[in-house]
């Protein structure tokens, strides 16, 4: 498993130990003590092609869950050549490893940022993909290049999931998280009258489970994400509710916003990068019924009561998992 110390690469490597599944973890950092210790952990890059063909050897399934994302801290410094190359190398070298030493099944987690702003929903797979940045564009060039490997005979599925939510977090969400916990005003995009899709990284874990099983798998990809999703607003009101927060939420015009946010990214002083700013209010629902109908796969998490279980988790840990606020953000902590 490459990606094993993330978000889900914890909640898998959890789905995997209580089967007694024999683990091999490969990630840049190591994984939390509770979250994969004692098992056979790989400290490599992904762009180790000679690392992955090692790790790979005796195993039967590669569950590929490792990329490369700005708003992880361990790649806050990379730019978006980089995120673009880092990302393609590691999907080239994971399928090149995966037919080296005769793994059987190859699964792989794209994104639903390769559709770029949905021009209608729900976002079937066959939507148009016009990505916002280099992480887009990066899985939409490493799904070409499952689909090579795929005619060279090895058995691979794609995910294509929704912004993951669970323990361990990183990213913009945990800012809201943040807000929440201190009582914060909470500042929405265009008032949060629109509806965004998620998914939960438990579903996403059972869902990499059943690839692996299920023949009728290979070759597909599949949209992963809730099915039971309210107003951008409504979510963070009950996120507020559950955690009987004072935070009160505060609307900020739709294009003003996104005009400081391309001007704060020039400068390198953006929280959010262009992939945040451009669709916070948009609507973003995949169609989930392909996942449902090859896998029998049934998302558990609802947005609500996922984003509170993720919530609760951090609440219970914030001194390790607290982001690092810039100059923006300790500017509307102040004003709040």
């Amino acid at each position: 498993m490459t990606g094993a110390s993330g978000l889900l690469g914890a909640c898998l490597v959890d789905r995997l130990r209580a089967r007694g599944t024999p683990l091999r973890l490969l990630d840049v950092v190591p994984p939390p003590d509770d979250a994969g210790a004692g098992r056979d952990f790989v400290r490599a890059d992904i762009r180790d092609r000679r690392a992955l063909a090692d790790a790979c050897r005796d195993v039967e399934v590669v569950y590929h869950l490792a990329a490369a994302q700005r708003m992880k801290p361990q790649f806050a410094g990379l730019d978006e050549d980089e995120i673009y190359a880092m990302n393609l190398a590691g999907v080239e070298n994971v399928l090149a490893a995966a037919l080296e030493t005769g793994v059987r099944k190859v699964v792989h987690i794209s994104s639903s940022g390769v559709y770029g702003i949905p021009r209608s929903v729900p976002v079937g797979e066959d939507h148009p993909q016009r990505p916002l940045g280099a992480y887009g564009r990066s899985k939409i060039a490493g799904e070409e290049v499952c689909r090579r490997a795929l005619e060279r005979g090895l058995d691979v599925t794609i995910f294509r999931p929704m912004s993951l939510f669970g323990p361990r977090m990183t990213g913009v969400f945990v800012l809201l998280f943040e807000w929440v916990r201190q009582g914060k005003a909470i500042y929405l995009l265009g008032g949060g009258r629109n509806r965004v899709q998620m998914a939960s990284a438990w579903d996403l874990a059972d869902a990499c489970l059943l690839a692996a099983e299920r023949p009728a798998s290979r070759g597909e990809i599949l949209n992963l994400g809730a099915e039971e999703v309210p107003t951008v607003r409504e979510q963070v009101e009950a996120l507020v509710a559950h955690a009987r927060a004072r935070s009160r939420i505060v609307a900020i015009p739709a294009a003003l916003l996104r005009n400081a946010a391309r001007l704060l990214h020039l400068v390198g002083l953006s929280p959010i990068v262009p992939e945040h700013y451009l669709l916070a209010d948009k609507t973003f629902i995949l169609d989930v019924s392909r996942a449902r109908t090859l896998l029998g796969w049934r998302p558990r998490y609802t947005n609500v009561t996922m984003t509170t279980e993720a919530f609760d988790w951090y609440a219970a840990h914030w001194e390790r998992y607290q982001p690092r606020p810039g100059p923006v953000l300790r500017l509307l902590n102040a004003l709040s």
